[in-house]
C-alpha cells in the first residue's frame, strides 16, 4: 500500500491522512445595515472567481442591492478576478444597487490600474477593525471618485515621448 497522496501530501507514520490545506479563497458575508459586506481572503483565480460572483448575484436579488467588498484579506488575482469584478459591478448595476471595494491590496489596486478598469469601482479605504460599520456613499447611492495610486504609474507611450521627434515611418527600433 502506497503512503504517497496526490499533490506531495503522504500519510502520517500513524496511518491518519493529514488535515487538507487552506481552502484556497474563503467568503463571507453580513449585513451591516444597509450594506452587505462581503470579506474575500485567499486567493481569487480561475478556480474560483466565478464564486464571487454567484454570491453577489444572489446577493443582486435584493431590492437595491449595496454590496461592499472588503478585499483586505486578498493575497493574489488574476484577470479572471477582474473579470468577476466587472460582472459584479454590472450585476448590481441591473439591480439599481451598486458595489464598492473596500481596502484594495496593492495587488487588485495594480491589476485593475494595468487592465484600465480602476475608474469602474467606488474604492473605500474603510474602517479599521473594532471602527464604526462604514456607512458612506453606497449607502447614499453617490460613487466615491476612484483611489489616487500612491506610487507614480508610468505614463502613457504618448506622454514619455513628449518633445522627441517622431521616429522615420517603416523603421523597426529594437531594444
Amino acid at each position: 500500500m502506497s503512503t504517497e497522496l496526490p499533490y506531495g501530501r503522504s500519510r502520517r507514520p500513524d496511518g491518519d491522512i493529514p488535515a487538507p490545506d487552506a481552502p484556497v479563497m474563503s467568503l463571507d458575508w453580513e449585513h451591516e445595515g444597509p450594506l452587505t459586506v462581503v470579506s474575500v481572503h485567499g486567493e481569487v483565480d480561475m478556480s474560483n472567481a466565478h464564486l464571487l460572483v454567484d454570491l453577489v448575484a444572489e446577493l443582486a436579488r435584493r431590492p437595491a442591492p449595496r454590496v461592499v467588498l472588503d478585499l483586505s484579506g486578498v493575497r493574489f488575482v488574476d484577470l479572471h478576478a477582474v473579470r468577476a469584478l466587472v460582472e459584479a459591478d454590472r450585476l448590481l448595476r441591473e439591480a439599481a444597487g451598486g458595489l464598492a471595494l473596500r481596502r484594495p491590496p496593492r495587488c487588485v489596486s495594480r491589476l485593475l490600474h494595468l487592465t484600465a478598469t480602476a475608474h469602474l469601482f467606488a474604492v473605500d479605504d474603510g474602517p479599521i477593525p473594532g471602527d464604526a460599520p462604514w456607512a458612506g456613499p453606497a449607502v447614499t447611492g453617490d460613487r466615491i471618485p476612484p483611489r489616487r495610486a500612491t506610487g507614480a504609474l508610468p505614463a502613457p507611450h504618448s506622454q514619455m515621448d513628449a518633445g522627441r521627434p517622431p521616429l522615420p515611418s517603416g523603421r523597426e527600433v529594437s531594444a
